[in-house]
């Protein structure tokens, strides 16, 4: 594999990684939230059987269901369905809601943030009526996080972070190891990593067009080229690039001559070269 990419791919790989074990410890808290909400519910409808829900509660579904159109969920906060709970965290927030099943039952959501059970559906013989009863925690998304396990995405992601300081570290160490490779007039090449460098082995930073014409000026014999040779290397499909050399070139002598004891000269308006600067000497 390309040393180059090798950073890269090790950090992607432990984000990655981070990232999914985060997600399914994340839907793991929220299957063990739903399975204590179901085993809450369960238990408490069993233990109160049909005095869970009153005659007049009913009448007063009915009669709320008529005036609301068709979609009405009555909430009840109830003290022993909350004491069922396993994990305390859910009982400050957790509720439980029935309607009636009949031929104008429809399921209703409960608005806000919230985790839902299953629905169970419980005969009430006192009454005769059918009832869906579900239980719910109002839990945020971030909420539902604080309650999963994330030790290991953190650290993962932590490890990341290091790989990425370690390899930093460990290139500029390598870098200050490695001898200088020949330079010219205090610019320095390397082509194990790409980039020009100034007598310090600090990198010179150019774009991309910039970076190819100083590349240009370096592999050139005695560092000239001619307007016709960098247009054409340059500009394959551009007629006219003379504005757009001008550019480049007026743009690249700054840095070079801010980081190097080089110029660039132009000579009789057709060929430019890269010379020593005789000021800085």
């Amino acid at each position: 594999m390309n040393h180059r990419l090798l950073p890269v791919v090790v950090f992607m790989t432990l984000m990655l990684t981070s990232l999914l074990t985060g997600c399914r410890n994340y839907q793991a808290a929220k299957s063990r939230i739903v399975a204590d909400l179901n085993r809450a519910l369960t238990l408490t409808v069993k233990e109160k059987g049909d005095n869970l829900i009153t005659q007049d509660t009913i009448r007063a579904y009915r009669q709320l269901r008529q005036h609301a159109g068709g979609r009405v969920a009555i909430a009840l906060a109830d003290k022993k369905f909350c004491r069922h709970l396993k994990d305390k965290r859910l009982r400050d927030s957790s509720f439980i809601t029935f309607d009636v099943v009949d031929n104008r039952y429809s399921s209703v959501d409960v608005d806000g943030p919230v985790v839902c059970s299953d629905t169970l559906l419980v005969r009430n013989t006192r009454v005769g009526e059918t009832l869906a009863f579900r239980s719910y925690a109002r839990l945020s998304s971030a909420a539902i996080l604080g309650m999963s396990d994330q030790r290991m995405p953190v650290a993962l992601m932590m490890t990341a972070m290091l790989w990425v300081l370690c390899f930093r570290q460990y290139m500029r160490r390598m870098r200050g190891r490695q001898p200088l490779a020949e330079d010219f007039g205090g610019l320095v090449y390397s082509e194990t990593d790409g980039c020009f460098y100034d007598v310090r082995h600090e990198s010179i930073h150019f774009t991309p067009m910039q970076q190819q014409l100083v590349l240009m000026f370096w592999n050139a014999p005695s560092h000239s080229l001619s307007k016709e040779e960098i247009c054409a290397a340059l500009w394959p499909k551009k007629d006219d690039a003379n504005d757009t050399l001008y550019t480049l070139i007026r743009r690249v002598k700054p840095i070079i001559e801010a980081h190097t004891n080089l110029k660039i000269v132009v000579d009789r308006g057709r060929n430019y070269s890269l010379i020593f600067n005789e000021l800085k000497r």
